[in-house]
Order: structure tokens, then C-alpha cells, then sequence
């Protein structure tokens, strides 16, 4: 192992009492962990028993786990390496005998959070998003972020809405006896408060204790974990507010200078030195993020000097944007590199136009493929019609998406044809002139470039009219249409979707080696890259549009500085000047 600079080595002997490390990009941070807690066993003594690393990710406290384990051997299966959630639960389980089966899965808290949307007549074309946006409000209710303010809205959600969403919430919970993630860090503090002799029982098994990523730590969980540390005051808190990006979860980045504040005596170590990245991008990021005023000043230090200018280019559209992505890539034959977007909805699309552009793409929390969705089903069979080239299923599918009322016996055989429900309906006006419109609008669409069938298929044939009746969000078609803007025929189309099922499945099956990875800036957080190019720095995007409020720009550059110093060697932020014909300016970040 590599002897630890100046820095470092200082982080790594503090001994007793409490102190904060801050730790830049690239310092260091998980190295200086570690070797403090060979320190403190190796050189002071320390039981491991009584050792305890928190951290917020079970593949952080993994790591960990195993680093531990390779330079301690067998001393290092008395440690305890755990995300807050799991170490607040085991306590739950010593005391309370709660087990897995307590916790609400995801699937069942999406329908419950659904549901109750629905009840409160709240209406939205988003129900994926709406949920999102209500589980992000009850979770900063619990964890005190904020207080609601009566007259106020909340995104989707009135104060009195919310209020009532919130109650509702809390009942379904306790009558099916489920706990959330914050319930378990609410009833472990409830817990300590009410049975001081437990409390004593666990700050005598915890007598010292490490906090990985503290700038994401929420009130409640520091309030848990203050009272855990007992009088020892044992504290080795390791962070960045420069790097708290998790706002919406309930994360507060001004829990360092709490921190500072609440322990007088507390030893400060400052890691200032990135390993990770060259120079010019160090540089660019520090520029960045010395914008936002509420901050502790730290100045960053690359270690590697020599390295490319940041590259900020703009371009006319998404296509253009991904074929400078493969040819820049092409030049510089770099094996490890990411594309980071603002969304999932973008990471989506960025992943099918370079998958479909022959790329190996490897996408972190990749999801179902858009053309395999209900959306997707119904697009396809759609421009199959649109071409002439369709089946009796493809009719089928479709006749009543949006409703028309035309029944299944009107294509009653195998080889039916659009046309074949105009003879069943001669006799009935109103249904045979409903079967006519399909058949006019599909001819339509068949004159059409793909991209514009789709447009006149949501609009005026009202398929979007459609989507938002049965509460189905738009985001896929909204894709779709933009992933077609790049075929010049329906033909085209069809023909690269049938042939990409098959690339992308080989794509999936080998995702290392040169495969690109595409996330989001948030899911990129611990991550490192040789290149990594950030796309669609725009205004509305980066910073996200709904950031109206000074605190949530200085979030918004946080999460772009996170993003910049992914990167290694080589660093590209691109924005558009238009997009499917509308005008896009650039981030003020810029």
C-alpha cells in the first residue's frame, strides 16, 4: 500500500473525540477510512467489535468490507461496515424483533403512493413522476427538511392536498405494520430517546464511529447517530458539501458546519488533493463550484497536471450531439467512458441512439426496452400499417387505440386488411365510418417521414389524448418520437428496430471492455471515468427547470461539479442551440 500524503496521514492518526475530514473529488477519502481503522486497532489498540462505518450505499459499505478484510484478515470480520438503514434495523430487530418482512417493498409503496394520488383527484399525465414527487415530499416531512406552509403549492401537490395525502399515508402504514426507510431511522431515534439504557447498551458497542459521504446525511439520521456516539464523542465524519446532491431525499450539506458547531473541540482535516483528475478539468470544476456561496472554501489541487482543455461545443440537435460522441470517441480510442444526462428519460434516449448507431452501450439501472413497453407496441404496429407492411395483430392492437368502437369480427380473418371492415360496416353508418377514418389517417401517416406520422398519430389522430385518459405518462412516446426525427422513411424505421433488438440484446450480454455507459449526473456519484461527455447543458436542463430557488441552483452546480470531476483524462460538456425546432440556450453554469 502507498504511503498517504501529508494530509492524509494526519486524517488517518486522529486517535479520540469528534473530527470532520473533507474530502474533495479524487482524495482519497475510502484509502483514509480504511487506513484509520488499521490505525486505531493496529497502532491504538481498539477492539474492532466496537468499530462502526456508516455509509449510505450497500456497495460503498461492500467495498469497504472487503479492503478491510484484505489488509486485516480475520480481525476484520468484527467490524461493522453498514448503510444507515441496515444498522438502524438490525438495532430495530435486537429490540422490536422486526425482520425484511416489516419494510414496504418498492413495488407495493408505488402502488400505495399511486392509489392515493387517485383518491386525492389529483389528476396528471405523469403518474411515474407524480409518485416520485410525493414520496420525495413525505420523505422530507418525516426527516423535518421542511414544514408545510398553509396556501403554498407543492409541485403537483396543494399544502391542504399534501396534508391530507401525508395522513392518509401514515395510516395505511401503521394498520398493515410497514416501516419505510425513514421509519426505521425515526424509530431507532425514538428508541434512544425513550430507553436511555438501550441507548447506553449501543454507544457501548459503537464506541467509535465513521460516517462515509456525510454531506448526505439528513437531521434525523445525524440527530440518531449524535446520541449513539454517547459521551465519547467519537465521530469521524468524511465528506464534501461541495458533492451533496441529494436535496430531494432529505440530504442537508449544512450538516458539516452543524457538525463544527455542535462539537467545539472538533479536529478539521482537509483533503485538498485529486488524484483523479488532470489538471485543466480540476480547474474548470473548481471555477464552477466556487460560484455558490454556501459553502466551506477548500481549494482542490490536481495531482496530475498535464491534460486536454475542457471541450464545450454546441450543436444543432441530439443527432448530431451522439455522432460527435462515437467520432470523438473514435479519435481518442478511450475504453472507459460515460455519457451523463440530467434525466432518466434522456439517459434512455442517449442509450437507444447510440445502441442504434452500432455502440455497446451499458446502462446503469437499465430499464425495459422502449419499443417492448405498451407505448412502444402500439407505435409499431401503427407505422407497420403506416407502410403497408402489417398483419391482422398489428389491426388489431390498434383499432381502439384511442377508441372507435370497431369490434374484432370486422377483421375476422387471418389475412384481413384495413379495408375489409368497411364492407362488415355497410350497413352501419356510424361504426363503417369510423373504420374509414383508421384507414384515411394510416394513409396519412404512410406519406409522412417517420418522426412526423408519430406527431400526427398523437395529435391529430389523439393518441396522446389516449395515453393521458388511462393516466399513462408520455415520456415513452415522447422518446420515440425523438429517437425517429434520425429516419428518413417509416421503411427505414421499422428495419433499424427490428435489426437493433438484436444488436442491443448482444450489447447487453457483453457490457464490459469498450462499452459506453450512460446515467444520469446523479447515479454517477462515486464513479470514474477516463472520458466522460455531459450532454445537454442547457438552460431548463442544467440547471433542471424546476430549480426556481437560489439554494436549488447551488444544488444543480453541485450535481454538474460532481459530473465534471468524473472524469480522468478528458472532459466534454455539449449543449444544443435548437431542438426539433425549438430554440435552447445555453446553462448559465457555462
Amino acid at each position: 500500500m502507498r504511503e498517504p500524503n501529508a494530509a492524509q496521514g494526519a486524517a488517518i492518526r486522529h486517535g479520540d473525540g469528534p473530527a470532520l475530514v473533507i474530502a474533495g473529488p479524487g482524495s482519497g477519502k475510502t484509502y483514509t477510512i480504511i487506513r484509520r481503522i488499521l490505525h486505531l486497532i493496529l497502532e491504538l489498540g481498539i477492539d474492532p467489535h466496537h468499530i462502526l462505518t456508516l455509509t449510505f450505499t450497500k456497495a460503498a459499505a461492500k467495498e469497504m468490507k472487503e479492503r478491510a478484510g484484505s489488509m486485516l484478515g480475520a480481525d476484520a470480520a468484527y467490524l461493522t461496515f453498514g448503510t444507515f438503514h441496515s444498522v438502524f434495523l438490525s438495532i430495530l430487530k435486537h429490540t422490536y424483533g422486526l425482520t425484511a418482512e416489516n419494510i414496504i417493498k418498492a413495488a407495493d409503496r408505488y402502488t400505495m403512493l399511486r392509489d392515493l394520488i387517485g383518491k386525492a383527484g389529483i389528476e396528471t399525465t405523469d403518474i411515474c413522476g407524480a409518485v416520485d414527487e410525493l414520496a420525495s415530499l413525505i420523505s422530507s416531512i418525516k426527516t423535518g427538511t421542511f414544514s408545510l406552509e398553509p396556501q403554498k403549492e407543492y409541485g403537483l401537490f396543494t399544502a391542504d392536498e399534501l396534508t391530507v395525502i401525508y395522513d392518509r399515508y401514515c395510516e395505511c402504514m401503521r394498520r398493515a405494520r410497514l416501516l419505510d426507510y425513514d421509519d426505521m431511522t425515526i424509530r431507532c431515534r425514538d428508541l434512544f430517546l425513550k430507553e436511555p439504557s438501550r441507548l447506553a447498551l449501543w454507544s457501548d458497542r459503537y464506541r467509535y464511529i465513521q460516517i462515509d459521504e456525510f454531506q448526505d446525511i439528513d437531521p434525523i439520521q445525524y440527530e440518531t447517530v449524535r446520541m449513539l456516539a454517547g459521551e465519547d464523542r467519537n465521530i469521524y465524519a468524511v465528506g464534501d458539501d461541495d458533492q451533496s446532491i441529494y436535496g430531494f431525499r432529505g440530504a442537508d450539506p449544512h450538516m458539516m458546519r452543524l457538525f463544527t458547531e455542535d462539537f467545539e473541540s472538533v479536529c478539521i482535516y482537509r483533503l485538498e488533493m485529486n488524484y483523479r483528475c488532470a489538471g485543466p478539468i480540476v480547474e474548470a470544476a473548481s471555477d464552477l463550484i466556487s460560484k455558490n456561496r454556501d459553502r466551506i472554501e477548500k481549494r482542490q489541487t490536481a495531482f496530475v497536471l498535464p491534460g486536454d482543455a475542457v471541450d464545450i461545443r454546441s450543436f444543432d440537435g441530439r443527432e448530431s450531439e451522439t455522432k460527435a460522441i462515437l467520432a470523438a470517441l473514435s479519435e481518442s480510442g478511450t475504453e472507459d467512458a460515460a455519457v451523463l444526462v440530467r434525466t432518466n428519460e434522456l439517459a434512455d434516449l442517449f442509450g437507444r441512439m447510440l445502441s442504434e448507431r452500432g455502440a455497446g452501450v451499458e446502462m446503469k439501472g437499465r430499464r425495459k426496452d422502449i419499443y417492448d413497453s405498451e407505448t412502444g407496441k402500439d407505435i409499431r404496429a401503427y407505422l407497420r400499417l403506416a407502410s403497408d407492411r402489417y398483419d391482422r395483430a398489428d389491426i388489431l392492437r390498434v383499432m381502439n387505440r384511442p377508441e372507435r368502437h370497431i369490434g374484432r369480427e370486422a377483421y375476422g380473418s387471418e389475412g384481413s386488411t384495413l379495408k375489409d371492415a368497411l364492407r362488415y360496416y355497410e350497413r352501419i353508418p356510424e361504426a363503417g365510418k369510423k373504420a374509414e377514418e383508421l384507414l384515411q389517417d394510416v394513409n396519412r401517416m404512410g406519406r409522412m417521414k417517420p418522426a412526423a406520422a408519430i406527431r400526427y398519430l398523437r395529435r391529430v389522430v389523439g393518441y396522446d389524448r389516449y395515453l393521458a385518459e388511462r393516466g399513462i405518462p408520455l415520456k415513452d412516446i415522447e422518446t420515440i418520437t425523438e429517437l425517429a426525427s434520425g429516419y428518413g422513411s417509416i421503411y427505414e424505421w421499422i428495419r433499424a428496430i427490428d435489426e437493433r433488438g438484436d444488436r442491443c440484446t448482444a450489447a447487453d450480454r457483453d457490457t464490459k471492455g469498450s462499452s459506453i455507459k450512460v446515467m444520469t449526473l446523479h447515479a454517477c456519484k462515486g464513479l470514474e471515468f477516463d472520458e466522460v461527455f455531459i450532454s445537454d447543458v442547457n438552460k431548463g436542463i442544467v440547471p433542471y427547470h424546476r430549480a426556481t430557488e437560489p439554494s436549488d441552483i447551488e444544488e444543480e452546480r453541485r450535481l454538474l461539479y460532481v459530473g465534471m470531476t468524473r472524469a480522468k483524462r478528458k472532459l466534454h460538456l455539449f449543449y444544443l442551440t435548437e431542438n426539433r425546432g425549438k430554440k435552447m440556450q445555453p446553462s448559465e453554469f457555462l
